[in-house]
C-alpha cells in the first residue's frame, strides 16, 4: 500500500515590508517535506513564507502562523515553539536559520534576546453575568442557554477561532429517536441507552449523571435542530454500541454543530474573546467571582455577577499530565485532539480545591489515521460493514468490541497498525460515496476490483485475507461468529469494489476531570458544590466511566452545557462594588 500522505499545498505569508534578499529551501518537517522562503531587507526579516508542508493542517497552520508572526515582531529566532506543534516549529526555525545565514545574518543576530514587553500600568476589566471558559461544543451550548435566560455572557477562547475538539469530531450524536428508529425496526429505549452507556464504561461512571445524559440527549438534539442544525435521516451504530441510535449532521462532521451554536450565540448577543487565555479563577470566600486571563499578552480580568462555566476540554495533548495517570501513554503516541487540549481548566479548578475523578481513564480511539492520529480519513461505516485485519491479513478481534478493547488489541499487533476492509455496500448515501472516492484519489484509501488485487496493493497474503473474508461471510449468513463472537453481523464482504485503509490508535478522549453533580456544579474535596462554578464537556469526569461509547461525547457536551448555562444564569446576582 502506498502510505504517502497527499496534502494540498498552502501558503502562509506574513510580511513586514518589501524584501531585497530572498532565499528558498526544502526542509524536513514533522510528517514530511516543508518548502519555505525567507525575505530580508537591511538586516531585518521582512517575510517568511511556508509554501507547502505535509504536517496536519488543523494543527500546523495556526501554530506556524503564530510562530512566524512572533519571529517577525521580535526580529529573533529566540521564540518559544507553539504548544502542540513543537516539532513543526523547530523544523521551521532550523530552515529559517539556514536561509538567513545565506543572506548574511550572524548567529548573534538570529538569536538576539527577545525585546521585553512593556509593563502594563492598568489592568483591563470586564463585567458579565456569566463567563464561559472555552469555545467548543459544551461552552457554546452553555453560552446560548445562559443568554436565553437573560444573562449577559462572555466566552473566553484561547485559540484564534471557536470549535475546540468538537469541530474535529466525526459528529455522531446518540439519542433515542422513535421517529427514525421505529420505521427501521430498531427497538430502543432510554433504559437500553442507559444500560449500554453505564455497562460500556464498566460501571465506573456516576449513574445519576449517566441517567441525565441518556434521558436528556433527545432534548439536546431537538435544541440543536431548533437552532438550525440539519440532521441526516440515517441512523447508525458507532464503536462500542449495540443499538443504532447515532444521528449525523448533514455534513457528517463537527463544523456545522459549531456553526449553528456560534450563530445562535451571535443572535443572543454573546460576546466572544478570542486569543484570550484564562489563567486563574478568582474567589471571594469559597464562591467563584471572576476569571483572571491574558489577551494579546496583556492581563484582563473578568468579573461575574452569577457564575463561571468551565468548558476547557480535556488533557489529551498534555503528555506529562496523561503520563501522570497512565505511564503507558507516552509522547510517541498520536493524539486526535487540538493542541490546546492540555488540561488548563483542570489546573485552575484544582487550585481552588475542586475534586478530580476518573483521571486514570484515558480513551484511545482505535480507528485513527496512521500519520497524524486524526479521524478524517475513515471509510464511512466501515466498522459496522466490514472487518479489521492485521498485517498478516487475518482478523484478530470482534470488530464491535468497545473502543478500549479494540485499541488494546491493535496496539498488540505487529507494527501497531491494522487495515479496515469493506466493500461497495458500506453506505447507500451519495455523500459518503463521494467522500470515499476523494480519499481514494488522495491515496489514503486503497480501492480494488478483486480481493486478490486488494491484497496485492496492501502487500498481504491473499490466501490469508481470502480465508478471513470467507469466514466472516459465513458468520453473516449464520448470524453467528464462533471465532470472535461478533454480534453486529450486517453485510457480507462480497460486492466489489473492495476498499481498505490503514488504522492505528490515538489518544482521543480523557474521561476524567472535575467532579460535578446533576446541576453541573463543580464539587470540592468534600463533594460540596463550589458556589458559582459550573463545568461541562470533556473537562468533567464521572459521566462515561472507564470507557466511552462512540457517539456519546456530543450529547455529553450539549446536555451538560445546557444544564450549566441554565443553572449559572439562575443564580441570584451578587452585589458589585
Amino acid at each position: 500500500m502506498n502510505l504517502k500522505k497527499i496534502i494540498p499545498s498552502l501558503c502562509l505569508i506574513l510580511c513586514c515590508g518589501c524584501a531585497s534578499s530572498s532565499t528558498r529551501c526544502q526542509i524536513d518537517g514533522y510528517l514530511g517535506p516543508m518548502d519555505i522562503e525567507v525575505l530580508s531587507e537591511d538586516q531585518r526579516i521582512t517575510a517568511i513564507q511556508v509554501l507547502s508542508h505535509a504536517d496536519t493542517p488543523e494543527i500546523a497552520d495556526p501554530a506556524l502562523a503564530d510562530f512566524i508572526a512572533q519571529i517577525l515582531e521580535n526580529q529573533t529566532l529566540q521564540i518559544d515553539a507553539v504548544n502542540g506543534a513543537t516539532q513543526s516549529c523547530e523544523a521551521l526555525r532550523k530552515g529559517i536559520e539556514r536561509l538567513l545565514k545565506r543572506q548574511g545574518f550572524t548567529e548573534e543576530q538570529l538569536y538576539a534576546a527577545r525585546p521585553q514587553t512593556p509593563t502594563v500600568q492598568e489592568e483591563a476589566s470586564e463585567i458579565y453575568d456569566v463567563v464561559v471558559i472555552g469555545g467548543g461544543g459544551a461552552g457554546l451550548a452553555a453560552a446560548v442557554s445562559a443568554a436565553r435566560q437573560g444573562a449577559s455572557v462572555a466566552v473566553l477562547e484561547k485559540a484564534d477561532s471557536l470549535g475546540g475538539n468538537t469541530i474535529r469530531a466525526t459528529a455522531m450524536y446518540n439519542c433515542v429517536d422513535d421517529q427514525l428508529q421505529h420505521p427501521l425496526q430498531i427497538m430502543d429505549s432510554e433504559q437500553l441507552f442507559f444500560e449500554e452507556t453505564f455497562n460500556g464504561g464498566h460501571q465506573k461512571a456516576k449513574p445519576e449523571l449517566v441517567r441525565i445524559l441518556t434521558s436528556q440527549a433527545d432534548e439536546g438534539l431537538a435544541f440543536l435542530q431548533e437552532l438550525g442544525l440539519e440532521i441526516d435521516t440515517v441512523i447508525d451504530n458507532c464503536l462500542g454500541g449495540e443499538h443504532a441510535r447515532g444521528h449525523y449532521s448533514k455534513a457528517h462532521n463537527g463544523t456545522d454543530f459549531i456553526q449553528v451554536l456560534s450563530d445562535a450565540c451571535v443572535r443572543e448577543q454573546v460576546d466572544f474573546y478570542l486569543n484570550t487565555r484564562a489563567e486563574a479563577l478568582i474567589q471571594e470566600g469559597s464562591a467563584v467571582i471572576g476569571v483572571q486571563a491574558v489577551q494579546q499578552r496583556q492581563p484582563i480580568q473578568f468579573q461575574v455577577r452569577q457564575g463561571v462555566i468551565l468548558a476547557t476540554g480535556g488533557f489529551g495533548y498534555n503528555v506529562e499530565m496523561r503520563m501522570q495517570y497512565d505511564q503507558s501513554l507516552t509522547g510517541d503516541l498520536l493524539c486526535s485532539n487540538t493542541p490546546g487540549t492540555v488540561g488548563d481548566g483542570l489546573v485552575m479548578a484544582q487550585a481552588i480545591g475542586a475534586s478530580l475523578i476518573d483521571m486514570e481513564y484515558i480513551e484511545l480511539y482505535p480507528m485513527a489515521d496512521i500519520y497524524d492520529g486524526g479521524l478524517h480519513n475513515s471509510i464511512p461505516n466501515a466498522i459496522n460493514h466490514g472487518i479489521l485485519v492485521n498485517t498478516e491479513g487475518d482478523r484478530f478481534i470482534r470488530e464491535d468490541a468497545g473502543r478500549d478493547e479494540l485499541a488494546q488489541a491493535i496496539r498488540a499487533q505487529d507494527h501497531g497498525f491494522v487495515y479496515s476492509v469493506t466493500d461497495d455496500d458500506f453506505s447507500s448515501l451519495q455523500e459518503d460515496r463521494d467522500f470515499l472516492e476523494g480519499l481514494v484519489l488522495m491515496g489514503q484509501v486503497v480501492k480494488a476490483d478483486t480481493l486478490e488485487d486488494l491484497a496485492r496493493q496492501l502487500e498481504l497474503d491473499f490466501s490469508v485475507l481470502e480465508a478471513a473474508v470467507n469466514d466472516y461471510n459465513r458468520s453473516v449468513e449464520q448470524q453467528r461468529d464462533p471465532r470472535f463472537q461478533r454480534r453486529t453481523l450486517i453485510n457480507k464482504i462480497d460486492h466489489p469494489p473492495f476498499y481498505a485503509t490503514a488504522k492505528t490508535v490515538t489518544v482521543h478522549h480523557t474521561l476524567g476531570g472535575v467532579e460535578i453533580n446533576e446541576h453541573a456544579q463543580v464539587l470540592d474535596q468534600k463533594t460540596q458544590p463550589i458556589p458559582r462554578l459550573y463545568a461541562a464537556g470533556e473537562v468533567t469526569g464521572g459521566i462515561h466511566g472507564a470507557n466511552r461509547l462512540g457517539g456519546n461525547s456530543f450529547p455529553d457536551c450539549i446536555v451538560f452545557g445546557r444544564i450549566a448555562g441554565t443553572e449559572a444564569a439562575a443564580q441570584p446576582p451578587r452585589p458589585m462594588s
